[in-house]
């Protein structure tokens, strides 16, 4: 399988739905978001690992990743990608409240630098095209010689959140930065010295753990990257994988059995919990137990740098409270749940789907003139849906390479089974029948004749003459036909009789 592990052989199915807001004049005033989910946007999703090095000592494989999004608007129809859609700035409304919760002593600076670069700067909420806000890119105007708006871009640029467009603008966009480029370096162990380490993360871009959290289980790299797991996992066994671009490792979790084109498979679904119950899981709080996200999120803030929740889409097995923030979410598990149909021998997964959303930690922004009325809301933004489910060239691999070997496997042992089994039954019974015959033997009078013209001799008759004799009482077996009177004549032989 290295060969599909490099680069996989087919693309994986990549949806992006967007949450388009209503009433952005409502919400500006304090009131309640009305959101409507426009999507799904298909794309093809390539995931590439190139300039491959094996480490034979360590049995660790190096790799650079790439994934390449390509858009498929034959299947995205009616979307084209040129519709317009209302959404929260995300370089405003992220740039203030990170400030805010985190530097608050640098928001003069800030306001003046944001009043500068978005002149006028008159909404937390901006119209755009689609695909211009997921990868062409928006333009941001920073020419300006003034300091505070100097300082804001240079922040902007070193946090990775803008990508030069000339010599006077930077653009913005949410996956244009990161389409057909490297996604860091890896290190993953091959598997071959000790299979269940097969895919297990040993370190990226050079280092063996995050520093991210407050704690170090949660910096840890736990599970692999997603697109391969070891064999021979069991139903207690967690799905893990880590993902860099939430700087998490999510583990899912054994649900029941299934069927994935008619092979027997394990369901397996995930599940973000709640932190502020789980000490365990404190390290991923900014301040636990009191300042943890709510059931069902997870903060991402860490590690985007902006106050983000991640969650299932449309807040599914979320806190009910962040549901009654917004008009316009209808969560369902069939639509929503993040999943996998997994085949634990061979550890395959053959169907499987990882959703996630992101949220925006809403609330005002004190003392600013645009942005001070703002409600404090959970306001969802985009969820995005990385899934594959194999088809017949695929599963036929896996069906008659593999299942149909375990089916023979199974028939070979359970018919050495019953064939040995009936096998000690047969010879059993023929033992005991042999060691319960009884022969019958009659007495009869010494000198009398069989019917076949022999004499029989009487044991006890024949012991008593020779008793009479002087012979002795041990004689041997009496054989059919012997002539008593040799007996006698021997008998009186001392040399015979001592024989006897």
């Amino acid at each position: 399988m290295r060969w599909m592990f490099e680069k996989i052989p087919f693309p994986l199915d990549f949806k992006i739905h967007l949450f388009n807001v209503t009433n952005p004049d409502e919400v500006m005033k304090g009131g309640k978001p009305k959101i409507r989910d426009v999507g799904p946007y298909y794309f093809e999703e390539w995931k590439e690992k190139f300039d491959t090095e094996d480490d034979l000592e360590e049995d660790t494989l190096s790799f650079t990743l790439r994934n390449t999004w390509i858009f498929r608007p034959d299947i995205s129809a009616p979307l084209t990608g040129d519709e317009m859609i209302t959404v929260p700035h995300l370089l405003v409304l992220g740039v203030f409240l990170s400030v805010q919760r985190d530097r608050e002593e640098m928001m003069p600076l800030i306001s003046s630098g944001m009043k500068i670069i978005f002149d006028p700067l008159e909404s937390a909420f901006m119209t755009v095209r689609v695909m211009d806000l997921l990868f062409d890119g928006i333009p941001v105007d920073c020419g300006s010689e003034e300091f505070a708006a100097k300082a804001v871009c240079s922040g902007m640029e070193s946090e990775g959140a803008v990508a030069p467009l000339n010599e006077t603008h930077v653009k913005f966009s949410m996956f244009g930065m990161r389409n057909a480029t490297d996604a860091g370096r890896w290190v993953v162990y091959r598997g071959v010295k000790n299979i269940r380490d097969l895919g297990r993360i040993v370190s990226y871009n050079g280092e063996p753990e995050m520093d991210i959290y407050d704690g170090d289980e949660c910096n840890q790299y736990i599970g692999t990257d997603s697109t391969i797991f070891p064999p021979f996992l069991t139903k207690q066994d967690r799905l893990w994988a880590w993902a860099p671009e939430i700087c998490r490792s999510l583990g899912a979790h054994y649900i029941g059995k299934s069927k994935y084109a008619g092979m027997p498979m394990s369901l397996f679904k995930l599940d973000f919990g709640d932190l502020k119950n789980e000490p365990e899981n404190h390290c991923f709080c900014r301040d636990p137990p009191e300042d943890c996200p709510p059931k069902g999120t997870m903060d991402l803030s860490m590690c985007i740098g902006v106050p983000i929740l991640g969650s299932k889409p449309h807040l599914l097995d979320a806190d009910p409270k962040l549901l009654e923030g917004v008009d316009g979410l209808e969560p369902n598990e069939a639509e929503h749940d993040v999943f996998i149909h997994f085949e634990l021998l061979s550890g395959t997964p053959v169907s499987g789907a990882k959703k996630l959303q992101l949220n925006l930690e809403v609330e005002p922004i004190r003392d600013h003139e645009v942005l001070g009325n703002l409600p404090t809301v959970v306001l969802p933004m985009i969820w995005v849906e990385e899934g594959v489910s194999l088809n017949k060239t695929w599963t036929n691999q896996l069906k008659y390479q593999l299942f149909l070997g375990l089916k023979f496997n199974a028939t070979v042992k359970w018919l050495t089974i019953i064939v040995g089994t009936l096998g000690s039954i047969g010879a059993g019974f023929m033992h005991y029948k042999r060691t319960s015959q009884v022969t019958q033997v009659e007495q009869v009078a010494a000198g009398a004749k069989s019917e076949g013209g022999g004499r029989f001799i009487s044991v006890s008759a024949a012991t008593t003459e020779e008793g009479k004799n002087g012979g002795g009482g041990n004689l041997p077996a009496v054989l059919d036909g012997l002539d008593p009177s040799g007996i006698s004549k021997r008998m009186s032989d001392p040399a015979q009789k001592e024989r006897y």
